[in-house]
């Protein structure tokens, strides 16, 4: 069996050995009677890590645990792993949970590696965890946090396997606590230390048992019984100690059914905290809080149907202030694209300063020697004796992460360039969702003319309504923008960066083109003829430059416009439309007190009349457009499939599929999918 040295630098957890995954059966607080040597707090023994194969494939022989468990003594436990390598050195105080203490490495049965425990004691600041993790134990689901080792070693790839096989541990920066555990890092049992048993003789600890380890299992249905203990031969103060102990142990065990309880019920939050007031700090039996949650619900039940409280929200209890791990990388890409983050929730986060570290921090291959998707094996690292030297990271983000935060942050920065594009467009359009690619159809309804005088004794006469459809098929509209490896490997963030802008630049600009060229082009429209005529049938081209009184003829056009009975209906235009060429001639001819040019200074009529709208679409220097208010008639309709007005960004990341895996190449691709027509010519104009 051959081996080569490979590097690979990911973040692991804890919970996976040699071939199956490693599933933690113990479900139980253990009370721990002992004497208190590390102070105030709390204490938990855990499992740090399993001996074997992780999840991420790195193996853990008898040899690298014997090395974590002599480098674990006193190291730093922090909530979460630091959010980039150079974050190692710089971890925040606020991030500091605890420290591990009794580290030891135990041996599994024959043929198999063990696993490194140890103790872990939560400072009194760091409380909410120590809610936490004795809620999901306390429940039967200490599964639902974990223990990941942040180490810096070396290892070489088994070619016959395909595992990373450790050969040798240089730095064990922390051990944190975080929800995916990937190398078998799990609580164990909880310990309560008591000093004050520390003075009890020798042989008469009311508990005391092999190893001075006594425990009183509580089970993830606590009752409220009392401790009934025989205790025999006990000096009168050890007698006051242990009653006192006894006590101590049914509050705790009220509290933990308090705040389960608590915590499962819908009931809104003031409420909560008022039953949580009458319950806290006593002893209690767990019919008494049930009848008290079932009688704060059928009060708010009552006091909902009388009207009394609306929209309160039942809403499950959440653990608040918890961040993922995968929230805090999302966020550094974010910040990567000068996008907002949410500093409230997340804190001050550092973007990434360039691809190669976002791509290091998320696959932990620093030297990108795996990959775009760790499909390919290019360049080699340089050598330490026992191999090449890497994070060894055990985090809840893998390789296909990449792809996907580079592309959701991408998204979000296409979004807001492209609602930051000028769409004056929309002003004199209607916009309306469909559902599909079919040919849809607008109907033109018919109008009534006059109503008919009806004689004495005369039935009413019948008239019929005539109608006419416009119709049109939307269209699909995008490009493939590829990354290449290349371009990581350069580091070309400056490039990478740029291409959300271009894209939202580019859809932005074909959409604006689409809806002018229904103006400059002049296209047939439902009734078969252009959409601009002199004269019948359309009656809405004139022949002059733009002015003040080509101005007024247009809005006279407008106004004679008709209906299918040939009553005019008095349109008014309210916007004006030109070409860069005419802006400030269009600024002149609206917003001049007087007639430009007149002799005698005459009045403008035509001042704030419209509102001009400049569309570097429209090519024609001499071509000029007046549009009616779109809510007062049909102008054009522009449908988006779906209703997704925005255009969206999409990744090609799957390793054995196209370009990823012949040419090392993510793909995106950029899709706008919409159509339109003219819906009615009579609330459009054309100057020339």
């Amino acid at each position: 069996m051959t081996q080569h040295p490979h590097q690979v630098g990911a973040r692991f957890t804890s919970t996976a050995a040699s071939q199956q995954p490693i599933t933690i059966t113990e479900a139980h607080i253990i009370e721990r009677l002992a004497d208190a040597s590390v102070g105030a707090g709390h204490a938990v023994r855990v499992t740090v890590i399993q001996g074997g194969r992780s999840k991420n494939g790195f193996v853990y022989d008898q040899a690298a645990l014997r090395q974590i468990a002599a480098l674990l003594e006193d190291t730093h436990a922090y909530a979460d792993h630091s959010r980039s390598e150079a974050d190692l050195q710089t971890r925040s105080v606020r991030d500091v949970v605890g420290f591990y203490h009794d580290a030891e490495y135990i041996a599994g049965p024959a043929g198999q590696p063990g696993h490194v425990d140890a103790t872990l004691h939560i400072f009194e600041a760091a409380n909410w965890l120590w809610t936490l993790i004795n809620e999901a134990c306390t429940l039967g689901r200490p599964e639902l946090i974990g223990l990941s080792v942040d180490l810096f070693g070396a290892w070489q790839v088994n070619e016959a396997t395909g595992a990373k096989e450790i050969s040798a541990i240089h730095t064990l920066n922390s051990c944190d606590v975080v929800t995916r555990p990937s190398a078998g890092g799990a609580f164990r049992r909880i310990l309560h230390a008591e000093s004050s048993l520390s003075s009890l003789p020798e042989g008469e600890h009311p508990m005391a048992e092999q190893h001075n380890t006594q425990t009183s299992e509580i089970t993830s249905s606590p009752s409220i019984t009392p401790i009934d203990a025989p205790i025999t031969s006990t000096p009168a103060i050890a007698t006051q100690k242990i009653d006192r102990l006894r006590e101590e142990l049914q509050r705790q065990r009220c509290e933990l059914l308090l705040e389960r309880r608590l915590s499962e019920s819908i009931l809104p939050e003031p409420v909560k905290s008022q039953v949580r007031g009458r319950f806290q700090q006593r002893l209690f039996e767990e019919q008494e809080l049930e009848h008290e949650l079932s009688a704060a619900l059928t009060m708010m039940a009552q006091l909902t149907r009388d009207g009394l409280v609306r929209g309160h929200g039942y809403e499950k209890a959440s653990i608040t202030g918890m961040v993922s791990e995968a929230e805090k990388v999302q966020a550094s890409f974010d910040a990567m694209f000068d996008l907002e983050i949410d500093t409230g929730r997340l804190g001050n986060v550092r973007g990434f300063t360039s691809i190669r570290e976002a791509y290091a921090r998320v696959t932990g291959d620093s030297s990108l020697q795996g990959g775009i998707s760790g499909s390919s094996q290019l360049g080699q690292l340089p050598m330490s004796p026992f191999g090449p030297t890497g994070f060894i990271s055990e985090a809840d983000v893998t390789t296909a992460s990449f792809s996907y935060l580079l592309g959701s942050s991408m998204n979000k920065r296409l979004l807001k360039d492209y609602q930051a594009w000028p769409a004056e467009w929309m002003k004199f359009v209607s916009i309306a969702p469909i559902r599909d690619f079919k040919q849809q159809s607008r109907v033109r309804m018919g109008a009534f003319g006059s109503l008919a005088i009806v004689p004495e004794d005369s039935p009413y006469q019948s008239i019929t309504l005539g109608d006419s459809a416009a119709t049109y098929v939307a269209q699909k509209r995008g490009n493939l923008v590829p990354i290449s490896r290349e371009a990581i490997i350069n580091d070309d963030l400056h490039a990478i960066k740029q291409i959300p802008g271009k894209l939202a630049v580019a859809a932005a600009y074909t959409l604006a083109e689409f809806v002018y060229g229904f103006l400059a082009n002049n296209p047939s429209i439902y009734d078969g003829q252009p959409l601009f005529t002199t004269g019948a049938p359309h009656n809405n081209l004139g022949a002059q430059a733009l002015s003040t009184l080509a101005l007024q003829q247009g809005v006279t056009a407008m106004r004679e416009q008709t209906n299918f009975a040939g009553k005019r209906i008095g349109l008014r235009p309210r916007y004006l439309i030109v070409p860069p060429e005419l802006e400030w001639t269009s600024m002149v001819v609206t917003k001049s007190a007087g007639v430009p040019g007149s002799p005698n200074n005459d009045i403008n009529p035509m001042l704030g009349y419209v509102q001009p709208i400049v569309s570097p679409q429209l090519t024609s220097s001499t071509q000029w457009f007046l549009a009616a208010d779109p809510r007062e008639i049909d102008t054009i309709e522009v449908g988006f499939v779906g209703g997704q007005v925005n255009p969206a960004l999409f990744i090609q990341d799957q390793p054995m599929l196209g370009l990823n895996f012949t040419q090392d190449v993510l793909t995106f691709k950029c899709r706008h999918e919409y159509g339109g027509a003219t819906t009615d010519f009579r609330g459009l104009y054309r100057g020339v």
